[in-house]
């Protein structure tokens, strides 16, 4: 620092331009070590959203394949929720049955969408197309050879359905395909 006169004889201290260039370049490199790991970019919170969702109506496609018993998805855009269930052939009208169970954690297979880490997701919309008349458009059910299939009634097949995500302007669709059951982001 050096000496500067200023006003009546009195002294300022001041910097030279090199120690503030060496201040600036020690806060930009701290910035940008300090960003990346408090902020999370929008679209990296819709994907993971989006991969939630395909993955819980994968295992559900898979649980009805394996166990030979109806599996589907109910997409709650009301609550913003996905839960997982089962359908229960037994009585008259069929049955859903809320008990299918994370394979990981155990817990009940049910995603607040909306939840961390993917805050402020929400589900906007479960559009799909018929072979008939479906009274229950909310579910995405697939029957035991992995088929997708509208689940009142059961005799109605999808030709395709999706679930959409939104992110303030961002969106992603969750497709699923009515005769081969596949599931795909995009």
């Amino acid at each position: 620092m050096q000496n500067v006169p200023f006003f009546w004889g009195l002294t300022m201290k001041g910097y030279s331009l090199l120690e503030m260039m060496i201040v600036v370049a020690i806060l930009t490199i701290a910035a940008a070590i300090a960003v990346p790991a408090v902020t999370t970019p929008d679209h990296s919170k819709l994907d993971l959203a989006a991969t939630r969702v395909a993955d819980a109506l994968r295992y559900a496609r898979e649980e009805a394949r394996r166990t030979g018993v109806a599996h589907g998805a109910f997409v709650d855009i009301t609550n913003n929720t996905l839960q997982l269930f089962r359908l229960d052939e037994t009585p008259d009208p069929d049955v859903k049955v809320f008990d299918v169970r994370d394979p990981v954690s155990k817990q009940l297979y049910n995603i607040r969408i909306d939840a961390a880490p993917h805050n402020n997701v929400v589900a906007v919309a479960v559009n799909g197309t018929y072979s008939n008349i479906c009274k229950d458009p909310g579910n995405i059910l697939f029957d035991p050879r992995g088929v997708t299939r509208c689940a009142d009634p059961l005799t109605t097949w999808v030709v395709d359905t999706s679930v959409n995500l939104q992110l303030g302007i961002l969106k992603s669709t969750i497709s699923v395909d009515g005769f081969t059951g596949r599931v795909e982001v995009e």
